[in-house]
């Protein structure tokens, strides 16, 4: 079940037909996880967000901070 493995042969003998499932298997359970994130975590969103990916959470602005 490696899709590296099974693509060669599939190109050389042009046949896709199960390949589909290296596709959509991959982006089903992103979707599923992405799911299950915004269920635990809730739909998120706003400033709280981008402050934490900045590593601004928590802290006091001062002068010196820039956005």
């Amino acid at each position: 079940m490696n899709p590296a493995r099974s693509f060669g042969p599939d190109l050389v003998l042009l046949d896709f037909s199960s390949y589909w499932v290296y596709v959509v298997g991959p982006v089903a359970g992103a979707v599923i996880a992405v799911g299950f994130a915004w269920i635990l975590r809730g739909p998120g969103g706003g400033r709280s967000g981008a402050a934490a990916a900045q590593g601004k959470l928590g802290h006091l602005r001062t002068s010196s901070d820039s956005d």
